[in-house]
């Protein structure tokens, strides 16, 4: 695809040396349409003359925002234009973006113009010009010279790093280049003949770089000598056969070609057999973990409601009397304070609901441990007053119990002081442990699947039948 250059139609064409306010605008096309130049990362604009390449000077990517697609101004910097003698130049457009280099035009370069300003025509000052042309222009005047005397011809001494390194005294015609301006000695002087500048050199071969690496795995029973089987990219476990794992890493260059690098390690030998280990059985009884296993297999009867016949609410109309004892809710299976301190531990918990009615209720009531029908009673909740404005509540209580004589009970009584109303007792819950559940019977009074099949079949045997 042809890639062209152009003048916009406005722009100038021309230039005077020294001016650095002339704006170039381009026109940048490929195959005849407009480049979208912003996608750039590097524009650069090169001019040369007939003798090859002089200078160049980059163009911001900033620099096209408001121009039209395609089009890039340049503005002739001092450094660009310093020294160059009026005459014919040409001009490329290097372009750099993810795809490569282009050069804008394909073909031949764009030509400019550079002409003289009032000083070079009044001949005040001396024009620097490139080192082809200072030869060129020095032949022709030569040609037009009488041979004369032999003159002091021009002697090239060498190079220095500044001005203030030429040595005080020289031969006429002695030069020295000071970086890459040639100051040549005349009339006991030294003299700043301009820059002296060859041709852009050949540009040099693209780089070898990494590209990508790789790493593998393959196991062998030799040290020095590189598997030659399957390589894998995760690492393979040795074996008593295959005790060395190998190690590849691939580098892949640029340029498409790789080179292998290998690092080989063994299995170690099994290392011998440690001390016979101690536990400290006084720290693991009392970690916070085991004690914590023991509490819970400690609480194991949690939840199992201790008393019978608390499906059945209690309801008592009070007398307004002193220790007014109800009826009991009875431990199960004989239990008295004794055998359950024993059996389950000394840590229980009650719970249960309560209602007054009848007008202008009052008085107060408790719960007590107490053997029927009535003993040596063991107030196990606080009292509960009872009043217009206070006539239900939920009750719980967590208390502990020692084995004496003073406790020993078959149930648990309510006492009504003073009261006036009707009192009624409902899901009545003794359970081990300190935390409340909800009220359940006892598992004694729960039909079990056995249960029901031995009833069924007591039933079928005198002639009936359940279903």
């Amino acid at each position: 695809m042809d890639k062209t250059l152009e003048f916009t139609t406005k722009s100038p064409r021309q230039i005077k040396q020294g001016d650095t306010e002339t704006t170039f605008t381009f026109i940048c096309k490929n195959a005849g349409s407009v480049v979208d130049l912003t996608q750039a990362t590097s524009i650069t604009a090169k001019i040369g003359n007939a003798s090859g390449y002089l200078r160049s000077q980059p163009i911001t990517i900033t620099s096209l925002t408001g121009l039209n697609p395609g089009w890039l101004n340049l503005q002739p910097t001092q450094a660009l234009m310093a020294g160059l003698p009026a005459g014919s130049y040409q001009l490329e457009i290097w372009v750099i973006d993810q795809a490569g280099t282009s050069i804008y035009p394909s073909d031949q370069p764009l030509g400019f113009t550079i002409t003289n300003n009032i000083e070079n025509s009044s001949g005040t000052s001396i024009t620097t010009i490139a080192f082809d042309d200072f030869v060129k222009e020095l032949n022709k005047a030569a040609s037009t010279i009488a041979k004369g005397d032999p003159g002091e011809g021009l002697d090239i001494k060498g190079q220095v790093t500044s001005v203030s390194a030429l040595p005080t005294t020289a031969n006429e015609g002695d030069g020295y280049l000071v970086n890459e301006e040639l100051y040549v000695y005349t009339s006991g002087a030294w003299k700043d003949c301009g820059p002296i500048q060859g041709p852009q050199g050949i540009q040099g071969k693209t780089g070898t770089g990494i590209s990508s690496t790789a790493i593998q795995y393959q196991i062998s029973n030799s040290a020095t000598t590189a598997p030659t089987g399957i390589w894998s990219n995760n690492i393979v476990a040795t074996t008593t056969t295959n005790s060395y794992l190998w190690m590849k890493a691939t580098l892949n260059y640029t340029d498409g070609t790789t080179k292998d690098f290998y690092l080989v390690s063994q299995k170690g030998d099994k290392g011998d057999k440690g001390d016979t280990g101690s536990v400290d059985n006084a720290g693991l009884t009392t970690a916070p973990a085991f004690v914590g296993l023991q509490t819970q297999v400690n609480n194991s009867a949690v939840g199992t409601n201790l008393l019978v016949g608390t499906g059945n609410n209690l309801s008592i109309t009070g007398k307004n009397s002193s220790n007014q004892v109800t009826n009991d809710y009875l431990l199960t299976n004989g239990y008295n304070v004794s055998t359950l301190v024993s059996a389950l531990g000394t840590q229980f918990t009650i719970s249960y609901d309560w209602s007054v009615s009848g007008s202008s209720p009052s008085g107060t009531f408790n719960a007590i441990w107490n053997n029927f029908p009535w003993g040596n009673g063991y107030d196990i909740a606080a009292l509960n007053t009872v009043s217009s404005s206070n006539t239900s509540g939920h009750f719980s209580k967590t208390f502990s119990l020692s084995a004496d004589s003073k406790n020993i009970a078959t149930g648990i009584h309510f006492r009504l002081d003073n009261f006036v109303g009707t009192l009624t007792i409902s899901n009545v819950k003794l359970e081990k442990g300190s935390h409340t559940t909800d009220w359940c019977p006892n598992p004694t009074e729960i039909l079990t699947q056995s249960d029901y099949a031995k009833i069924q079949a007591a039933i079928v045997a005198l002639g009936g039948s359940l279903k």
